[in-house]
C-alpha cells in the first residue's frame, strides 16, 4: 500500500486537483500512528476509486480527528474484526450523497469510537444510525442547545423560542420545532418546552439533552462547533 501511495505522489502534477488533494489527505492520515494506516488502507481497498474522490474533505477530517486523539486511541481495538466492521459501516454511510454536508461529523464519530473511551457495541451502532438519520440542520439546533445555558440578554420570562430566535435568527419558530421533533425522535434530547418560564428556564437547553444525547454530542465534539 506504500508503494501505491509512492507511486500516485510521482503523479500528481499530472492529476486533476481534487485527486491531489485526496492523495495529500491520505499521506497525512496514513502518517497517523497506528490507526490512520489502518484506516487509510481500508479506506483504498473498500471504496471504489471513482468514489474515492468525494471523500477529500472526510479524508482530511479525519486525519485531523485521529491526530487530536492519538493519546486515547486502542491499538488493540484498532486490530478486532470489530473495528474493521465499524469502520466499514461509517464507510457505506460517507459514500451516499445525503451524507455528504456531514463528513465532518462523520470523521470526528468515527475518531471517537476508536478511543479507549468509545461506547458499547450496541451504543457504537446506534450512532451511527442516529447520525446517518439526523440533517445538518438539525445537527445545528443540536450544537446550539448543547452550548446555550442562558437566554438573550433582555430576556426576564418567556420560551424557548425566545432563546432559538436569538441563537438562530435565520430559523423560523415552525422550522426550530420540526428539527427539535427530529432530534427528539432520535432520543438525544427531551421533547420541546412549551409555555412560559423564567429566564433560566428559557435560556439553559443544555438540560434539555438526554442521556445518550450528551454522550453523542461528545463523540460529536458538538461543544466545540457544527460543521457546515
Amino acid at each position: 500500500m506504500t508503494d501505491d501511495f509512492e507511486q500516485r505522489a510521482q503523479e500528481l502534477l499530472e492529476t486533476p486537483a481534487r485527486d491531489h488533494a485526496l492523495v495529500v489527505g491520505m499521506a497525512a492520515l496514513q502518517a497517523v500512528p497506528v490507526i490512520g494506516g489502518v484506516v487509510a488502507t481500508f479506506i483504498s481497498e473498500y471504496v471504489p476509486r471513482k468514489k474515492q474522490e468525494r471523500l477529500v474533505g472526510f479524508v482530511q477530517d479525519l486525519g485531523r480527528e485521529f491526530e487530536a486523539d492519538r493519546d486515547r486511541i486502542d491499538a488493540e481495538f484498532v486490530k478486532t474484526k470489530d473495528f474493521d466492521r465499524m469502520v466499514e459501516d461509517v464507510l457505506d454511510r460517507v459514500q451516499t450523497v445525503r451524507n455528504e454536508a456531514k463528513l465532518g461529523y462523520w470523521a470526528a464519530l468515527l475518531a471517537g469510537m476508536s478511543t479507549n473511551d468509545r461506547p458499547r457495541p450496541t451504543d457504537r451502532e446506534r450512532m451511527i444510525q442516529t447520525l446517518d438519520d439526523l440533517r445538518p440542520d438539525s445537527l445545528r439546533l443540536l450544537h446550539v442547545i448543547a452550548t446555550t445555558t442562558e437566554g438573550p440578554p433582555n430576556l426576564y420570562m418567556g420560551g424557548v423560542s425566545a432563546t432559538l430566535d436569538w441563537k438562530m435568527p435565520d430559523v423560523s419558530n415552525d422550522d426550530a420545532r420540526r428539527m427539535w421533533g427530529d432530534l427528539q425522535r432520535a432520543d438525544v434530547v427531551q421533547g420541546y418546552p412549551s409555555g412560559i418560564m423564567t429566564k433560566e428556564g428559557a435560556g439553559n437547553l443544555t438540560v434539555r439533552l438526554t442521556p445518550y444525547g450528551r454522550e453523542f454530542v461528545r463523540l460529536l465534539r458538538l461543544e466545540a462547533g457544527y460543521a457546515e
